[in-house]
């Protein structure tokens, strides 16, 4: 593993962003609604139980609308079912310690599902999140009712503000999709070889991947409407566009012509004119871009339009991590509370789990930093929040505010986003059950740091030895299909999930170097091939 001055220097990468507003925005409205609703109807204490049907706008992000629907609606009834699990924890005989177990059990079994679906951040944080603080809720058996119709109406409006893009720009996650498959790929001119170039090339050729399966919805309403008869000139000239766009991208992921910086500018100025407004630009497709569409399209009339799982993969591991996690920091910081009277210990259990998001040990270390320096600095905002004068309106329109800027910085930087995840947490809590603000801050501070700390020791105690005996197996699927050569398209899929299997097994100590050279090795060999006879 590095020495930790570097794990801080990663940590506080800020990534660059395309597209950021209109998410935020989105998730902003979702949030505002409800509050606005209960508080104008004078119940301001459910305020917080609702929001978390309101985390529903915070997945599928830029997913295109198929697929979004799908992510959101099974994150709207994953939501619904924590919110259930966490009051039937508050109503058990010994609350505190079945709220441990179950934020434990919830945040493992969310978090395997988020990772085999690849839904995407927040993962399964969100989930642990509303079973840790409606456990926390003293309750009666019927607010069981009213707790899961307060977070499946707000999950509900979630959905529709989260799908209403469909109706004025239902093309937008398409182009956007191209429009990064194709800066991916331009970003290769300038990426270093060997190990160091991996995830850039992994990041191209995930990029380019997503960008297919974007079209595909396109093309598939394409050849339906052809066979009825109704398609148009312009459906077909988009949609042939489209697909050219995205072969373009791959060919520069293949490298077939090498990566050269023009073909990177030209690749750049197309995704600038693809993310506007207006109709696509017109390209012409070589011989083997017409291969690779006319083999896509063939997929697409194939295969059933549905979101792609991980298949195996070191998905348990991770689990086992973060139901670790939790239950120890969940049971240190109930201790803490019993001895100390430090209050709000689900705190701990849900940094544990936010922790261990990552993927492997290097990522969790990467995320302790950020949330551990982001809770910190942002005690200091949310204390000058907490003491704004002006009632529930006033933390409505603060708590609001705080959604939307925690959305915009957190596609750059987590840590950053803790800088409002911080205050917002604190001013839902407020609304309808007012609290001393040097209290709230002191039991942030206290159990954010014992979380992030616990989460780390879980992460170091259990190991995922399954992230080196996966990226064997991947490479030997690699090193197999190079030689059989039988399909072009599965070999790309191998080596894409290669590099995949690489990132995790590197984020683990004890990789050996020479597994890396096998790696690179691999990876050169099946390229080759796939350039050699692109159009098999």
């Amino acid at each position: 593993m590095p020495p930790f001055s570097a794990h801080v220097r990663a940590a506080a990468r800020v990534r660059p962003v395309d597209v950021a507003w209109a998410f935020a925005v989105r998730a902003g409205l979702a949030v505002a609604v409800p509050l606005v609703v209960l508080v104008a109807t004078g119940h301001p204490a459910w305020a917080g139980v609702a929001t978390f049907g309101s985390f529903t706008a915070l997945y599928g992000r830029d997913e295109p609308y198929r697929r979004r629907a799908l992510v959101v609606t099974a994150a709207a009834i994953g939501l619904v079912a924590a919110v259930v699990a966490g009051t039937l924890a508050a109503l058990a005989p010994a609350p505190e310690i079945v709220a441990v177990a179950a934020v434990a059990l919830v945040g493992a079994g969310a978090t395997v599902l988020s990772n085999r679906y690849r839904t995407g951040p927040p993962g399964g944080l969100m989930f642990a999140f509303a079973t840790a603080v409606t456990s926390a809720i003293p309750a009666q058996p019927s607010d069981l009712a009213r707790n899961a119709a307060l977070t499946t109406a707000a999950a509900a409006v979630s959905w529709l503000i989260v799908m209403s893009g469909a109706l004025i720009a239902p093309d937008a996650p398409r182009r956007l999709a191209i429009a990064r498959a194709l800066r991916a790929a331009a970003a290769l001119a300038e990426a270093p070889d060997g190990s160091a170039g991996l995830a850039a090339r992994q990041q191209a050729a995930l990029a380019v991947e997503r960008a297919w399966r974007a079209t595909r919805n396109t093309t598939r309403t394409r050849n339906t409407g052809a066979a009825h008869g109704t398609s148009t000139a312009r459906d077909a000239d988009d949609g042939g566009s489209e697909e050219i766009l995205v072969a373009h991208a791959e060919t520069e992921l293949s490298g077939l012509h090498g990566h050269d910086p023009r073909t990177a500018a030209e690749l750049r100025t197309l995704a600038a004119r693809i993310t506007r407004r207006g109709p696509l630009p017109h390209l012409t497709a070589t011989a083997t871009e017409e291969s690779k569409i006319a083999e896509r399209r063939m997929a697409a009339t194939l295969l059933r339009d549905r979101p792609a799982a991980v298949k195996g993969g070191p998905l348990w591991p991770a689990a086992a991590r973060v139901a670790f996690g939790a239950l120890v920091a969940g049971a240190a910081a109930g201790f803490l509370a019993h001895t100390t009277g430090l209050g709000h210990s689900y705190w701990a259990a849900v940094s544990a789990v936010a922790v261990l998001q990552g993927a492997s040990l290097r990522l969790s270390v990467h995320r302790a930093i950020q949330r551990a320096g982001g809770t910190i600095a942002g005690l200091l905002i949310a204390g000058a929040a907490v003491a704004i004068p002006g009632g529930s309106w006033v933390l409505v329109a603060l708590i609001v505010v705080a959604q939307v800027i925690a959305e915009l910085l957190v596609v750059r930087n987590y840590g950053l986003a803790m800088l409002a995840v911080t205050p917002l947490a604190l001013l839902v809590g407020e609304l309808g059950h007012e609290t001393p603000p040097l209290d709230l801050i002191g039991d942030r501070l206290v159990q954010t740091v014992l979380g992030c700390l616990l989460g780390l020791t879980a992460a170091l105690l259990v190991r995922n030895r399954a992230a080196g005996r996966h990226l064997d197996e991947a490479i030997t699927a690699v090193e197999k299909a190079t030689a059989d050569m039988r399909n072009a398209r599965e070999l790309a899929g191998l080596v894409a999930a290669m590099r995949e299997a690489y990132e995790v097994a590197a984020g683990e100590p004890g990789l050996r170097p020479e597994v890396t050279d096998r790696v690179l090795t691999a990876e050169r060999e099946a390229r080759s091939r796939l350039i050699a006879a692109p159009g098999q």
